[in-house]
């Protein structure tokens, strides 16, 4: 936050997929060290059939605090065999809701989707340009109409949404790339942007931008791809998502975040999930143009599987980087069960 605070929200309330959910907020004053109790920015009740989840969050130039949250619903027509297939989930809209102090907040605001038939909800860290642009990131799928109509048609859609207005309006939204999912995104300059972004098939991928995030020209590999075959014990795990070989190791697709170091590093930090399980960072050493992706640094590999990671990062001027991510549980701290993790480190750790 512009005054040195720390502000995170994460999801409570529910399971991965679940009525009653929460989206709620917590704050550090001392760079990650301790935090307040979460508070409630909005929730579901148990019995309306819908879920509150996947938000990003923001501080326009004012001040205020910004929080846009995806509402999924018709949760009692999916069932448990089919509710990781996203066409059998249907995201109807996205709301959004502001706040001068970080306890009481707004009435919610409907955000329009991309396009008919396209239904999107929000990820990762919200970003402010410059010149006090609101920009965040919406991803989801398209409806089962659209498929019956094109069977060619991509599964997964990805958005960039901005505010001009402090998060009160939002403009139409441009689309990254279609059959792509969960992106982070840096601007490097006004005109060129660096975005690490999840497939849910195929490895992910860092992309380029040369006009403020309204296309994506250049693509290249977010990680370094084994040749190997996936080994014959994963057969029995298709049923919980899609596995590829990652260095030589099986591992889930993981989003992630990308930051700049206040030494002028690129941080992409990411949830690793081949074991032992965690979070994991390449670098830039060049601005951003490429990656060292055979130097791979541990921030963390304690947490209890795979399901694991979407981490967030912040540096603060002196070099200190702070990173929150998720873990069903971390093996040296069982106590805290599934839990929001934060993790503090030097950017000296990538010199």
């Amino acid at each position: 936050m512009d005054n040195g605070d720390l502000a995170c929200l994460m999801r409570t309330g529910a399971p991965h997929i679940g009525t009653g959910s929460e989206v709620s907020i917590s704050f550090s004053k001392d760079r990650g060290v301790t935090w307040s109790p979460y508070q409630l920015v909005a929730r579901g009740a148990p019995n309306d059939d819908l879920d509150y989840r996947d938000h990003s969050l923001g501080q326009a130039e004012d001040g205020t605090l910004v929080v846009v949250y995806g509402i999924l619903f018709g949760l009692k027509e999916v069932s448990r065999q089919d509710d990781r297939d996203p066409r059998a989930r249907r995201e109807e809209h996205i709301e959004v809701v502001r706040s001068v102090d970080g306890t009481t907040w707004s009435k919610p605001t409907f955000i329009p989707m991309p396009r008919p038939g396209v239904f999107v909800r929000p990820h990762g860290q919200m970003v402010r340009l410059l010149d006090g642009t609101l920009v965040f990131m919406a991803r989801g799928h398209q409806s089962d109409e659209i498929h019956e109509e094109d069977s060619s048609a991509d599964e997964r859609v990805n958005f960039l949404y901005r505010s001009l207005d402090n998060g009160i309006t939002w403009e139409e939204p441009t689309e990254i790339r279609s059959g792509w999912s969960e992106t982070g995104f840096l601007p490097l300059t006004e005109d060129h942007w660096v975005a690490y972004v999840r497939h849910n098939h195929q490895p992910n991928q860092i992309a380029y931008s040369n006009d403020s995030g309204r296309t994506w020209p250049r693509w290249e590999p977010g990680s370094l791809i084994s040749e190997a075959e996936p080994p014959s014990h994963l057969d029995g795990l298709s049923n919980i998502g899609h596995w590829r070989m990652v260095n030589g190791r099986p591992q889930k697709p993981s989003p992630g975040s990308v930051t700049r170091l206040s030494n002028g590093l690129i941080l992409i930090t990411y949830g690793y999930r081949a074991y032992p399980f965690g979070v994991r960072a390449v670098v830039s050493h060049n601005g951003g143009k490429d990656f060292d992706l055979g130097t791979e640094y541990i921030l963390c590999d304690t947490a209890f599987s795979w399901d694991c990671g979407y981490p967030s990062t912040v540096c603060y001027d002196d070099g200190l980087v702070v990173t929150v991510a998720y873990t069903l549980m971390d093996i040296e701290h069982e106590e805290w069960g599934t839990s929001c993790v934060a993790y503090s480190y030097s950017q000296e750790l990538f010199e």
